[in-house]
Order: structure tokens, then C-alpha cells, then sequence
């Protein structure tokens, strides 16, 4: 079966959205300073934010039409005519 889950990088964009909001209030991150984990400061939430970053884009680059083939490769038509100017 052949599913299409890249409408989940929307949940994503919405949670890193979220966090971006209470971060910049620093809310609710007064508990975590506590803990031995985060006592040499919070870069670790930043880097998880970076890392759901990069999948939200990979989801992106995945709704692409070129996700599989890559950048570089001409479309089919282009590469029969040999023609790059998009006119038949």
C-alpha cells in the first residue's frame, strides 16, 4: 500500500510555531533549569527545534514531483526532444 503522510509537516510547522511562542516569553521553562540535565542552559530544546525543522523541509522536498529523481534530472519531455524551453 501507498500512502502520502507528508501533510504531517503542517503538525509540525504548528508545534515549532507553539514553541517558538513560549520560548521567546520563556514560559514554563523555569522547572527545567532545575534539572541537572538543562543547569548549563535550554540548547537542547533548540537543537530538537532544529531537528524537527529539518524533517518539516525533507517533508517539503518530498511533495516535490522531483523528490525521487533529484534536482538535476530533466522532465521526461525535455530529455525526449532535447528541448529545455518548456515549448512543444
Amino acid at each position: 500500500m501507498l500512502a502520502n503522510h507528508t501533510g504531517i509537516a503542517t503538525l509540525f510547522k504548528r508545534i515549532v510555531f507553539q514553541y517558538d511562542r513560549l520560548r521567546k516569553r520563556n514560559a514554563f521553562l523555569e522547572q527545567y533549569k532545575r534539572e541537572d540535565a538543562f543547569r548549563d542552559g535550554l540548547g537542547e530544546f533548540d537543537d530538537a527545534r532544529e531537528v524537527v525543522m529539518d524533517l518539516v523541509r525533507e517533508y517539503e522536498d518530498a511533495e516535490k514531483e522531483t523528490y525521487l529523481s533529484g534536482p538535476t534530472a530533466a522532465p521526461e519531455s525535455e530529455e525526449r526532444d532535447g528541448r529545455t524551453d518548456g515549448i512543444r
